[in-house]
């Protein structure tokens, strides 16, 4: 009998075969007693532990421990699971979790199959679609790096749905996902960020442009700082907050949205980076700027304490700020650019400079070294050939 082919048993010793994917299936009819029967179906990626996991059914029915799978709709699930399993989760991704859920998931097709209904194939018919732009009503093709995201949402849910015995296995675990999109990084060269600072000088923010060029700090990061966490005797900024732009729960506030200041995300986000004798002077400079504008607005202005605000002291919106940087870019005659393109221009400029790609790391907050190694990979594939032509030239050798 071929591997693949069926091998059929009587009721209770089960049926395994392999599926056109490679994946193993087995499935068992249980006696429940009172001459009720159940039909149960597991997976694995061997049959030896589609084998384990059929015994493991029979073992419980004969306990009378068989899960009574739940069905209820995945769209119904997801809101409990975030409401009452996640409910310590950060309010910027609790918030990007539940937009993803109401955009992609809440009132699709998808949305509606019971847990105990859901299969792989629905997953994967489900991401194809959003990949390839043929979903219903979809305007757009999704990236990976969005169905990657969607598939870690449901991929935890159903992982708690499993924990609390409403279903018999997370179906998201076969799903076959799109590779991450590699994104192009185009830094700055030195001339241009020459030309871009040039322009900033007019700018009441320079000492902003300043610093993330002597740092590397997202944008949250260098709108979310305060006086006190700059220590000029020392010579050192500590980065302990982000500013965020997220949804006011208040019914009766002007907007919908409100900016706040919140802890970053990791343990590796905290850093304390050392800025040099140059860069205190300039950030001392804005300083009695501030000091001026503060006088100008007196009662009316708003002391949050923050290193760069508006004119009144309130938050910089990142939305305001970063049009304000387009504006620049523009004026300078470069193309448009993300902020975070100067983030990765301060990383390769360093890595140009030969320095430790570990100290890279630190000054940027990444969470590993494979992180930065990743991100930059070719930036160092460029410095490994300067450096090997370094090596042949202090050698001297010749060919004969």
């Amino acid at each position: 009998m071929e591997e693949n082919e069926m091998k059929r048993r009587s009721n209770g010793e089960g049926t395994i075969f392999k599926r056109s994917d490679g994946r193993w299936t087995g499935q068992v009819t249980l006696d429940m007693g009172n001459e009720q029967y159940k039909r149960k179906t597991v997976y694995g990626k061997t049959q030896k532990e589609v084998k384990e996991k059929l015994e493991q059914l029979r073992m419980e029915c004969r306990q009378g421990r068989v899960i009574e799978t739940s069905d209820m709709p995945l769209e119904e699930w997801l809101h409990i699971w975030i409401t009452n399993y996640k409910p310590n989760l950060k309010i910027t991704t609790r918030e990007s979790y539940e937009g993803y859920i109401v955009t992609h998931i809440k009132g699709s097709e998808l949305g509606k199959i019971p847990l105990n209904k859901l299969k792989t194939t629905d997953l994967q018919t489900f991401y194809n679609a959003k990949l390839n732009g043929t979903y219903k009503n979809q305007k757009q093709k999704l990236s990976s790096t969005t169905v990657r995201y969607i598939n870690i949402i449901i991929k935890s849910a159903l992982k708690q749905a499993v924990n609390n015995r409403m279903i018999n296995e997370n179906v998201c675990n076969a799903v076959v996902l799109p590779k991450k999109n590699k994104v192009e990084i185009v830094p700055l060269t030195r001339e241009e960020v020459i030309r871009f600072l040039d322009v900033a000088k007019e700018d009441r923010l320079y000492a902003l442009y300043l610093l993330e060029m002597m740092t590397g700090l997202r944008h949250g990061e260098i709108l979310g700082l305060k006086w006190e966490n700059v220590d000029f005797e020392t010579g050192k900024i500590h980065v302990v907050h982000n500013l965020y732009r997220i949804n006011n729960t208040d019914e009766n506030a002007a907007t919908k949205h409100k900016l706040v200041l919140l802890t970053p995300k990791t343990e590796t986000s905290k850093r304390s980076i050392p800025v040099n004798s140059f860069m205190i002077a300039e950030l001392l400079k804005h300083k009695e700027k501030q000091d001026m504008e503060k006088a100008f607005y007196a009662g009316d202005y708003k002391d949050l304490g923050m290193v760069f605000s508006r004119p009144n002291g309130d938050y910089i919106s990142p939305r305001e700020f970063l049009r304000q940087y387009q504006k620049l870019l523009a004026k300078a005659g470069l193309e448009r650019k993300r902020f975070h393109d100067l983030r990765h221009t301060v990383a390769s400029l360093l890595i140009n400079a030969n320095e430790n790609p570990k100290v890279i790391q630190q000054l940027l907050g990444h969470s590993t070294i494979s992180t930065t190694l990743d991100i930059y990979a070719h930036v160092m594939g460029e410095t490994m050939n300067k450096s090997i032509d370094t090596l042949y030239n202090q050698l001297e050798l010749d060919n004969e």
